[in-house]
Order: structure tokens, then C-alpha cells, then sequence
């Protein structure tokens, strides 16, 4: 879930593991902080199960270098296990569990933004933020490049000016060798994000655009909060996109679009939230779902969520998969 936009239940809302992160050391301007998060999540398709349980862990290192600027260093993995009945090892003696790095940076901030190299996110994560809202389902529509994702090998940049925040991000290609030296792979490319909060109003656009190999989009989003009520709506289009391989086709020019719009309202501890989901790759249609969820706050860093995606594109053909996810996630 990330409500970052959402702000009628701050308190409780909070999804990033930073906010509840424990300060392990504090001292001569050096600091270091923990966080996380542990996910029992069970996945159900047609009676099936499926275990979707994760853990994240990360570590923040912040140096005072004066009163202007600081350097900074994150990295946050995800541990994933899904014995499928067998114990630790799979029939090859293969461990079952996998650990993904999600981020690795290091750079240097100051009062105008925070610049960064390594594995960290594109400018466009924060656009989809707006209708990206959900437990577990949500969020299919809105496809993005890896620039505009999360990728390594990339300088990042985030900078907030009172109501309006910047993100840009630019990766380049890999290098590789071939016989007669050295060449890339041409995943280079960048992208740019801008947010504007129309100071008390409860009222904020969004925009940004990213550019990889043979690839290019746009997203343009937008959201109203009112008392506990939340509503945003999120348009994207692009060019040679294949959502499916989430990268570019070989060959070929593929058109996309999508749009999703998201609704939340809070009574409470409770938090009713709701996703529709349309996406067309050349004029066919590629995505178009339902998805709603209530999720319960025993207490800020703890929840239980109850999450169901309604697939329609089964009337047009393709086989049925709604989903119905259970969960229980605790941040720490």
C-alpha cells in the first residue's frame, strides 16, 4: 500500500518502513537506522493456494559533513520463501528461499534534494503512488520502464520545494565486451517526474515522462482528499511498450495506454479501499480489473488486510483469475 498521497489517516496509514525505524546508533552526527517489514500473505486463485509471504529488511546510514549537507546510504532486501512442500531445499538441493536486493545506493543531500548512485527509483513510482493504494492488489495499468521503476546503475535525484517535489533519474547502458572491446546494451535512458499540492486545498497533480532504448511514456495523475475521503485518477500512454516482458519489444511498434482510478475512505482504524484497471497494447485490450480490499490497524505498525481482485477481461476470451489474498504485515 503506499497512501503518501492519502493524508486522512496519517497516523495509520503510514507504509514506508522508514517511519517506524529503529535508531540503532546516534552520535557526533553519524546515524543509523532499521527497518522493515514481515508479510504472511496467502494468495488464492480457483480454490488454490499459493504462498506470497515476504520479508523486507533495511538499513539507513545518514553523516552530518556540515550544516548544509549530509552523505546517505540504504540498501533494503526482500526474502521470499515458498518451500512448495518440501523443507528449506528443493528435490536438486537447491535452497527454496530467494533474497532480492530492492535497493543500493549511496549520495549526498542537502536543502536542495538528495542525489544518488546505485539501485535505487526512477521519478515515475511516485506518480503511480497516487492510485497505487491497495494491500496487495492495484497498480496494472500504469506500467513503467525500468528508468522510471527501480533499476541499478543509475543517478538518481529527489527534491522538495514547499508544495512542489522534483524526481529525475538518468541509467546507463551496460557495458559489455565483444571481440573488438567494449559495447553497452542500450538500456539507457532517464526520467522525470513533478508533483504539485495545492496548499490546503486537498487538491494534487502529478506528471512525468521516461525514455529507455526503444521505449517512451508519459503519466499525468491527480487527487482529492476530503475528510477521510480519498479519490485520484492516473492517465498513462507510450510507444514500443511490452507489459508483459517489462521491457521493450525486440521489434515492432507497440502503442499503449491506461488509466486507473483509486478510491479509499478511513472510518476508524479501517481503511476501505477500491482500484479499476484498464489498459489497451494496440488497441487490444491487455488489463481490466475490480480489485477491493479492507484493511484493519490493531496499531500503526501492525494490520490485517482482506484483498479481492475481480479480472474481467475473462468476457472477452481469456481464462478467469480473480484473486482473493489474506495478509497480516508487521512494521518494524
Amino acid at each position: 500500500m503506499k497512501l503518501k498521497t492519502l493524508a486522512v489517516a496519517v497516523a495509520l496509514l503510514a507504509s514506508g518502513s522508514q517511519v517506524v525505524a529503529s535508531e540503532l546508533y546516534n552520535q557526533d552526527g553519524t546515524s543509523l537506522n532499521m527497518g522493515g517489514r514481515a508479510e504472511a500473505r496467502l494468495s488464492m486463485m480457483d480454490g488454490k493456494a499459493e504462498d506470497a509471504s515476504r520479508i523486507r529488511l533495511n538499513f539507513l546510514g545518514k553523516q552530518e559533513i556540515n550544516d548544509s549537507l549530509y552523505g546517505v546510504g540504504f540498501w533494503e532486501g526482500e526474502f521470499r520463501t515458498n518451500e512448495k512442500g518440501a523443507v528449506d531445499e528443493n528435490a536438486k538441493g537447491e535452497s527454496n528461499s530467494e533474497l532480492d536486493t530492492r535497493y543500493a545506493y549511496a549520495g549526498l543531500g542537502g536543502k536542495y534534494g538528495e542525489i544518488t548512485y546505485g539501485k535505487n527509483d526512477g521519478a515515475l513510482g511516485v506518480i503511480t503512488d497516487f492510485t497505487d493504494i491497495m494491500a496487495y492488489h492495484g497498480n496494472t495499468a500504469a506500467y513503467k520502464l525500468a528508468v522510471a521503476d527501480r533499476t541499478d546503475n543509475m543517478v538518481s535525484y529527489a527534491g522538495q520545494f514547499e508544495q512542489l517535489a522534483l524526481r529525475a533519474s538518468y541509467r546507463f547502458a551496460d557495458r559489455t565486451e565483444e571481440a573488438n572491446g567494449f559495447g553497452d546494451n542500450d538500456e539507457d535512458g532517464f526520467s522525470l517526474s513533478a508533483i504539485y499540492a495545492f496548499a490546503d486545498t486537498g487538491f494534487e497533480v502529478g506528471a512525468g515522462y521516461a525514455d529507455q532504448n526503444e521505449g517512451d511514456e508519459f503519466m499525468l495523475a491527480a487527487a482529492y482528499t476530503v475528510g477521510n475521503f480519498y479519490v485520484s485518477g492516473l492517465y498513462t500512454g507510450g510507444d514500443n511498450l511490452d507489459q508483459d516482458a517489462n521491457v521493450a519489444p525486440a521489434s515492432g511498434d507497440v502503442d499503449y495506454k491506461g488509466y486507473e482510478l483509486a478510491v479509499a475512505y478511513t472510518m476508524g482504524q479501517t481503511v476501505f479501499t477500491s482500484t479499476y484497471n484498464k489498459a489497451e497494447q494496440d488497441n487490444d485490450d491487455s488489463v481490466d480489473n475490480l480489485a477491493v480490499d479492507v484493511t484493519y490497524y490493531f496499531k500503526p505498525n501492525f494490520r490485517g488486510y482482506a484483498s479481492y481482485n475481480f479480472d474481467l477481461m475473462d468476457s472477452k476470451g481469456t481464462e478467469e483469475k480473480d484473486e482473493l489474498a489474506l495478509g497480516l504485515r508487521y512494521d518494524f
